[in-house]
């Protein structure tokens, strides 16, 4: 019979906060980015903006900036789906990489202006430093 480890609450709900965003964002930019790269433009939602199309990056073109913003946004949602694995396996680490990617996390959501993005990062960052001693 194997010992299952019992995690707190904070950190099951810290890691659905690393993991579902993680997939969400990093996924979805994928997506966007594949449309931008095949028809020149970024791709229009139904309620009349284009999605990534925030004021630092442009709203039509998407220039190279954009593109290496984009390929960060993938870049660190594939760290929060790590850190959301390893703290549902109780292990440290996942709480020392969700916290060091947390504040490239809200500098992209500023960026595209993600406000969902902007309200999660500080929320499963406090979570994971409220939890952080059950973790050792």
């Amino acid at each position: 019979m194997t010992k299952r480890l019992t995690l707190p609450l904070t950190v099951r709900v810290a890691s659905l906060l690393y993991a579902l965003p993680g997939l969400a964002f990093g996924l979805g930019t994928v997506g966007t980015l594949a449309y931008m790269a095949r028809n020149g433009e970024l791709p229009m939602t139904p309620f009349g903006w284009r999605l990534m199309g925030a004021p630092l990056v442009g709203t039509v073109r998407f220039g190279a900036l954009g593109w290496v913003l984009a390929l960060a946004l993938v870049a660190t949602s594939a760290l929060d789906v790590i850190a959301a694995t390893w703290l549902r396996q109780g292990k440290p680490q996942g709480a020392r990489l969700g916290l060091a990617t947390t504040p490239l996390t809200l500098v992209l959501a500023a960026a595209f202006v993600l406000p969902g993005l902007l309200v999660v990062a500080p929320a499963r960052a406090l979570l994971l430093l409220a939890a952080r001693r059950s973790l050792r």
